[in-house]
């Protein structure tokens, strides 16, 4: 099982920053963790204009009015009965985070995300993409869009490229679904580059991946999760955005930093494309250099 005992929520303020701390909040009660609010404000840089900038009443009206919502966002939380302490610091959001990371030891990031234009994507869009590529904690990112702001996990999909982080990823989801008796269905996607290559060798192709995605639920775990395998072939991130909106699971976990440079560029590529779009709460999992197991372990269901 994972332990999740310390989340670290970075916030903007944001409808969708706002729904990333309400689900972090549900989360923290599931497991017994620590919010953490971390808001960064970025130091305003003088420049030769013709009028003077009061850059220093700037600030301290940023700072202050920033105060105030970070203090009506813990409010909510120590309603709720969760642990929270919140974090102010003036400096890039990128810098921030990095240095929450290594003081709060989080085990998990919980952030909001953004696919529009205009501020929202200037903060957290590029912070979530800065993310997928450097995280050395698994990152949960949501929508604006997400209707849920509470943790349901009934149907969880896990996309796997094979790489490194795959049994991490598992781990998660297997962890997840043991907790909430959730069907979690394995994904892999065969790129389009090899959709032309003769039926024969596809068909060899088709059964060698599958028989993989079988392997990577074993009995055991048969024993209390309803696991499904499936493979298909196209463009990755595409085929997993339609399977998305099609069948609508409440999460879905992603692998990210394969063990080259092609796979980290292609998954990061991938895991981007999706989270810029996904409707669904997205938890992305980077290799675990320390294994996450542990905790309060529940009698497997038998099966019939």
């Amino acid at each position: 099982m994972i332990t999740i005992k310390r989340i670290l929520c970075p916030v903007d303020f944001f409808p969708a920053s706002d729904r990333a701390v309400k689900y972090a909040a549900g989360l923290a009660a599931n497991y017994g963790a620590r919010v953490h609010l971390l808001h960064a404000v970025a130091p305003i840089v003088s420049t030769p204009y013709e009028y003077p900038i009061a850059t220093a009443e700037i600030m301290r009206a940023a700072e202050k009015a920033s105060a105030g919502e970070m203090r009506k966002l813990a409010a909510k939380l120590e309603v709720k009965g969760v642990k929270v302490a919140t974090e102010l610091r003036i400096g890039a959001i990128h810098d921030v985070i990095k240095r929450a990371i290594s003081v709060f030891k989080p085990d998990l990031i919980a952030m909001g995300t953004h696919s529009r234009g205009g501020l929202e994507r200037l903060f957290m869009g590029s912070v979530s993409e800065w993310l997928i590529r450097h995280t050395p904690v698994p990152v949960l990112t949501m929508s604006a869009k997400e209707r849920l702001t509470t943790p349901v996990f009934r149907k969880i999909l896990v996309t796997t490229d094979f790489s490194d982080g795959t049994a991490d990823a598992l781990d998660y989801a297997f962890s997840i679904a043991q907790e909430n008796d959730s069907q979690v269905t394995l994904l892999h996607v065969i790129s389009n580059l090899v959709v032309d290559i003769p039926s024969r060798y596809r068909d060899s192709l088709l059964s060698g991946v599958q028989k993989r995605l079988e392997d990577l639920a074993p009995a055991e775990v048969r024993n209390w999760c309803d696991v499904t395998t499936r493979v298909e072939f196209g463009m990755p991130y595409r085929l997993i955005l339609r399977i998305l909106g099609k069948e609508e699971p409440d999460l879905l976990v992603m692998n990210i930093h394969g063990k080259s440079l092609m796979d980290r560029a292609m998954i990061g590529s991938t895991a981007e494309r999706v989270v810029r779009a996904a409707k669904c709460p997205v938890l992305l999992i980077p290799p675990i250099k320390k294994s996450k197991t542990v905790g309060k372990t529940r009698t497997p269901r038998r099966a019939a």
